[in-house]
């Protein structure tokens, strides 16, 4: 499909956003050791310069190593940069509050803030929360060190610790929007994959479709056109022959030809417009047979005969035109290629299935090879039906072809609508 689904599109500018606060936080720690690093130069010059200048120095290189990162998660990988990073930045941290403590108040204790949202983010929420709380502990045990009486230690201890609690919320709360950001959009990662398989799926099932409609045209066209223009040769051969020696009877023959030309040129017509009209026109199926053998009759130089046994009673549309087109197919062929003189149609009515059968007396005549639409059509209709083709040469001579198919379709056994007409 073209574009992208509404909520995907939302999807992915929340993730935007997100990845873009994720930057934003690094930039944010940066911006708080740079402050912190500023604030201290201006306003702590009173520190003897042995503490003054080592507490400028860890603050430069824990702004640095925070600046290297993500460099060092590139280059060495980011379990090795992680810990590296929070080891030594840990540890820069707490030798500037060392030195530095004593000179009034100062921004350093909040750098803790920085680098306990850097563990929870940058490593997860029970390894950062680990973190958080060795440096918590870390930072109190450098104001015990420095002597800071237990009033001092309680006061600032506490205001501290309702910062970080602040912190490290906001942090998890960040961690877990970061993770279901990262599964919306797998999710809708996976989402555009599906969209793009079924549209592909949709086009191969159209390409299909086509294919198998042309398929079905071409076993109609020859199912139907083949028998009329059959009949219109023979008849022409004959008219042929008869011409000069028996004028009456050419042009008897003639007339066959120009019904059979007219038959023709509807059946062309049907089968182009895909408007079929149904050759039953609601009428019993041995009726419709036997008048299909009668104008064969007529208009072949073959003797055709029609023999019904049985009741076939009520057939379903599909089977009745499966087994017309059969009939139709083997006179055809009878006439075609048999060399017979006489060809029979047999419709048999069973309990469960009807049977039809077109039996020619020609010679004998090895198996044949279907190659053609005829009869390879005609075993794809009775297999869509469930039944059964047989077409073979006969031990005594002639060629015998049989359909045999259920009264009904069974369920879930595919058929042909368009074989039965509009």
């Amino acid at each position: 499909m073209n574009g992208q689904w509404p909520l995907v599109k939302l999807w992915r500018q929340v993730t935007g956003y997100f990845s873009s606060g994720q930057r934003t936080l690094m930039l944010a720690a940066y911006a708080m050791m740079s402050v912190a690093l500023v604030e201290f130069i201006l306003f702590h010059r009173q520190l003897p310069p042995e503490r003054f200048y080592p507490v400028v120095l860890l603050l430069s290189l824990l702004l640095a190593l925070n600046a290297f990162w993500e460099r060092l998660q590139r280059q060495w990988g980011q379990p090795v940069a992680d810990r590296v990073y929070f080891t030594v930045g840990a540890t820069l941290f707490l030798a500037a509050n060392y030195l530095g403590l004593d000179s009034g108040w100062t921004f350093l204790p909040f750098l803790l803030f920085v680098l306990a949202s850097q563990a929870v983010v940058g490593l997860g929420v029970w390894r950062g929360l680990g973190i958080s709380l060795l440096l918590y502990l870390g930072w109190s045990g450098v104001l015990w060190l420095r002597g800071a009486p237990w009033e001092q230690l309680l006061a600032q201890s506490s205001s501290i610790v309702l910062g970080l609690i602040f912190t490290l919320v906001f942090s998890v709360v960040l961690v877990r929007l970061a993770d279901q950001m990262a599964r919306a959009e797998r999710l809708a990662a996976e989402l555009r994959a599906a969209n793009a398989a079924l549209a592909a799926a949709r086009e191969r099932e159209v390409a299909l479709a086509a294919a198998e409609e042309r398929v079905r045209l071409a076993r109609e066209i020859h199912d139907g056109l083949g028998h009329h223009l059959t009949a219109l040769n023979v008849q022409l051969q004959a008219a042929a022959r008869l011409l000069d020696r028996d004028p009456e009877r050419a042009a008897q023959a003639l007339a066959l030809c120009r019904e059979e030309a007219q038959a023709a040129l509807a059946e062309v017509r049907q089968s182009v417009a895909m408007m079929r009209t149904n050759p039953l026109a609601g009428q019993p199926l041995p009726a419709v047979i036997a008048g299909l053998v009668r104008d064969f009759d007529r208009v072949s130089p073959l003797q055709a005969g029609f023999v019904l046994e049985g009741e076939v009673g009520e057939v379903t549309p599909a089977v009745a035109m499966t087994l017309y087109r059969a009939a139709q197919e083997g006179l055809t062929n009878a006439q075609k290629h048999a060399q017979a003189t006489a060809v029979t149609v047999r419709l048999v009515g069973a309990a469960d299935q009807v049977r039809l059968e077109v039996i020619n007396d020609g010679p004998p005549a090895p198996p044949i090879a279907e190659t053609g639409f005829g009869l390879a059509g005609l075993r794809e209709r009775a297999a869509r039906l469930g039944g059964t083709l047989q077409a073979e040469p006969l031990p005594a001579g002639g060629f015998r072809l049989a359909m045999t198919v259920p009264r009904a379709v069974a369920e879930g056994v595919p058929h042909d609508p368009h074989s039965v007409g509009r």
